[in-house]
């Protein structure tokens, strides 16, 4: 029998969603080949994925179902994140906040100035 993870840390389940985006970033980079190297990237993505199954298979099954839904828009939040990153200390501040807010389920209206 495979021994159980029972390490619900933050540490884990961002160790899953780094290796889904390695996935699907391989998946994609193969995507621009026909021959040996889009081989070599579709098996760099097979790889991925059988961490992440493996990793599946070995925590608890009430910990699958979160982890695989927060794992189910991987690329969206990296290329947010690609955004961010570019913001001001006050933009990022500022985003935080309203983030906070809908986190509570505080509706949040945004205005275009005319």
């Amino acid at each position: 029998m495979k021994e159980q993870f029972t390490d619900s840390t933050y540490s884990l389940l961002k160790a899953l969603h780094h290796t889904k985006i390695a996935q699907e970033y391989f998946e994609d980079v193969a995507k621009g080949y026909e021959y040996g190297a889009k081989q070599i990237m579709l098996g760099y993505a097979n790889k991925s994925k059988w961490i992440v199954d493996n990793i599946r298979h070995r925590i608890p099954s009430e910990m699958v179902a979160e982890i695989d839904n927060d794992m189910r828009d991987s690329l969206f939040l990296d290329a947010v994140e690609d955004r961010i990153i570019h913001f001001t200390t006050s933009q990022k501040e500022q985003l935080e906040e309203i983030i906070e807010l809908m986190a509570t389920g505080q509706l949040i209206e945004i205005t275009q100035p005319e």
